[in-house]
């Protein structure tokens, strides 16, 4: 397919062929002293045991929160351990341990209210005396719990006659009940308690809000109160607002908000990402972002007229926001670089694992000069196009390359057996261990880069694993990648 096809057979089957090159520990044969190869001696139990019983350098865990909340994550930090060692934990409250809180992480409940916590980290390798270290209980007992919660929305027409109703962002966590209290000017409405409200022609030219309270077990209520809306005369038209562009993330949508009658002297927007509103994207544009992937999207308008009421109309919901349309895949032969081809960004793809993926990238128009890149490997791929690159190239196995957008993945504590990862938004940035290869006689290899453009400059380190290790995502780099281990975070 490529003029590189030779080149491109060694690298494909090095994937493949990687561990042939590193022997595993475990498989190296101790030497007996004997020159000429002899049996080696008889190791007594009592030998075997010495051997076997080195203790474990231990340090005590620690919680990365000295004072918890109900529904705030909290973390066990590990400390300095010997490389690899792995690690089981059991959580406590007021020492009594908590069942199924066996994860490095923990989120208290309403159950451990007015509890102090600790962690206990049970550390094992082979070769090794197994330790245990508890942290020290937290300095601050549990106390309750934040709920996030958006303002009310007030929606409809306040006019005479009219009913208007609360559109409330959904809560975290859902509460688990809501009250409502419409007011007048500030000053509470009697029984106007419900989510809807009919205006009366007396409420003409005075401000009408609702305050909406949100509780749940375990958490501190919340109350928040929406913006004022004008009781006044009545518009003939109020049309809904109209969405309108691309939903792909990169795309730009556009809300029309129809024809008003009379027009209103001036409207203002917001945008919401599955029922929440957008920080800052209140004007009749927005952009979709790498965070509103696989979500719905809506737009409010409202209207400003002098004596008229307040109006707020919402548009129907999109379609789930797909990934971005700016993408390329291979096609038999090289692609060029800038308009008509393939545009200079991050691309993302997701590699055919019986095949790998493999792609290579030119700054010469020359197929034979300036091979500037490459890469080859397997799972998530990630493949930087430079403004200098004249052409690229990828093997099919590398399936779709898409245009990539921090938020697009969410943020994990643990990888895949093998992929590339961008650190602080794949994955969190710490100490991570791994228990050894994931496939019986292979070795992994791990390397940490400060970009995903293929050349040698952009690997600052790395490594090969034959047994279980622990290591640290430096701060300097972007991307990490794993082949044939998967990692977990321990601190």
């Amino acid at each position: 397919m490529y003029p590189h096809v030779r080149r491109l057979s060694r690298a494909v089957v090095s994937a493949a062929a990687l561990t042939l090159l590193v022997t595993p520990a475990a498989a190296v044969a101790a030497p007996d002293g004997n020159a000429d190869g002899g049996v080696p001696a008889t190791v007594t139990r009592a030998e075997t045991s010495a051997i076997a019983d080195v203790p474990l350098e231990t340090s005590l865990p620690t919680l990365d929160s000295t004072h918890p909340r109900v529904g705030s994550t909290l973390r066990a930090l590990a400390g300095s351990w010997t490389s690899g060692t792995q690690f089981t934990y059991q959580w406590f409250a007021s020492g009594e341990a908590i069942s199924g809180a066996t994860r490095s992480t923990f989120t208290p409940t309403a159950a451990q209210l007015g509890k102090r916590l600790w962690v206990r980290l049970d550390g094992s390798r082979d070769g090794y005396l197994p330790a245990s270290r508890a942290s020290e209980p937290s300095l601050g007992v549990v106390s309750p719990g934040s709920i996030s919660q958006g303002r009310p929305v007030i929606v409809g027409n306040a006019t005479p006659g009219a009913t208007l109703t609360v559109a409330r962002p959904p809560a975290a966590p859902a509460p688990d009940s809501v009250s409502y209290r419409w007011r007048l000017d500030g000053e509470s409405i009697r029984g106007a308690t419900r989510s809807e409200l009919t205006m009366r022609s007396e409420w003409r030219g005075h401000d009408i809000t609702v305050s909406a309270t949100v509780e749940k077990t375990g958490y501190v209520a919340k109350t928040v109160r929406s913006a004022g809306a004008r009781v006044g005369g009545a518009y003939t038209r109020t049309p809904r607002p109209v969405i309108s562009g691309t939903k792909r993330v990169g795309s730009t949508l556009t809300v029309t908000r129809g024809t008003w009658s009379p027009t209103p002297s001036s409207f203002s927007f917001q945008w919401y990402a599955d029922g929440r509103p957008i920080s800052g994207a209140t004007t009749s544009r927005y952009t979709l972002k790498g965070t509103d992937y696989k979500k719905e999207i809506t737009v409010s308008a409202r209207s400003y007229r002098a004596g008229y009421g307040t109006v707020l109309r919402r548009s129907a919901a999109t379609n789930e926001v797909l990934a971005s349309a700016v993408r390329w895949e291979d096609v038999g032969s090289f692609l060029p670089v800038g308009p008509g081809g393939v545009a200079p960004a991050i691309y993302i793809a997701q590699a055919d694992l019986p095949h790998g993926c493999y792609w290579e990238r030119y700054v010469s128009p020359d197929t034979t000069a300036d091979w500037s890149g490459s890469s080859n490997g397997f799972g998530q791929r990630l493949f930087e196009v430079l403004d200098i690159d004249n052409r690229v190239g990828a093997m099919p196995g590398c399936g779709v390359w898409i245009k990539y957008y921090p938020g697009m993945v969410r943020t994990n504590d643990a990888t895949a057996a093998h992929g590339v990862y961008v650190l602080g938004d794949h994955l969190e940035r710490g100490v991570y261990s791994t228990s050894g290869p994931s496939v019986g006689g292979e070795s992994c290899r791990y390397t940490f880069y400060t970009g995903f453009y293929g050349s040698e400059s952009a690997e600052i380190g790395g490594g090969s694993v034959t047994e279980a290790t622990t290591i640290t995502m430096p701060e300097n780099a972007v991307g990490f990648e794993t082949r044939y281990c998967s990692w977990k975070r321990i601190g």
